[in-house]
């Protein structure tokens, strides 16, 4: 049997330059994303005339995106909570790693979306160490509903895809192509990744949904 290296986990690589791969890591290819802001800030106006106060005051109501918190994903028994990850330790001259939580918590990649802010949201989590929170994500299928919540709000979405890639001693053309998924990107979804099977982690698991409703 193969046994896997927990020390290791899992780990994903974001290049400053634009790409990057490491051993057992997913690349993200950040295409010169600013993947230190989440938010655009609101900037006044230099100054104001007579008048225009009452103006000034409905453009500084600009929605906050609150950062994910919990998920829920009812056909596979998970109900976790959600906290941030952001790059860890340098590899090489042009690479960090990104690490899922070392206990059962699902990780943001503070680069991505927030909830509602209409962008890929990113979320990680081991399949089979620190209580393997994303062990089953390959046996979603599309139709499965998938909740993420902030606060009193909730969106809910739908599975449109689950992807199967083959990652370890794969190409670097192979390997960016699987990266595409997890960049930062305009795009009103949600994926989750994590590492397949539970072992050997020679896969990555990839799943796309959309929002279908939100409270």
């Amino acid at each position: 049997m193969i046994r896997v290296n927990v020390q290791r986990g899992i780990a994903w690589a974001m290049s400053m330059a634009g790409v990057a791969i490491i051993a057992l890591g997913i690349a993200i290819f950040a295409q010169g994303a600013n993947v230190s802001e989440a938010v655009s800030p609101f900037v006044p106006p230099a100054q104001d005339s007579p008048g225009t106060a009452e103006s000034a005051h409905s453009s500084l109501a600009v929605e906050v995106y609150p950062v994910p918190e919990r998920i829920w994903i009812d056909k596979l028994k998970v109900d976790a909570l959600i906290q941030p990850v952001g790059p860890g330790k340098r590899v090489g001259l042009n690479a960090v790693e990104w690490s899922a939580p070392n206990n059962r918590n699902v990780g943001w990649h503070d680069y991505s979306g927030r909830l509602g802010e209409g962008k890929n949201i990113v979320l990680n989590g081991h399949n089979n160490i620190y209580g393997a929170v994303f062990r089953k994500l390959y046996t979603l299928k599309p139709g499965d509903e998938i909740r993420l919540g902030a606060g009193d709000r909730q969106i809910v979405y739908r599975v449109e895809e689950v992807k199967l890639l083959r990652e370890r001693n794969q190409p670097l053309e192979v390997r960016i192509a699987n990266a595409q998924y997890i960049q930062a990107m305009d795009d009103d979804r949600l994926t989750l990744v994590s590492c397949w099977p539970e072992t050997s982690n020679t896969h990555r698991v990839i799943v796309i949904a959309r929002p279908v409703a939100q409270n």
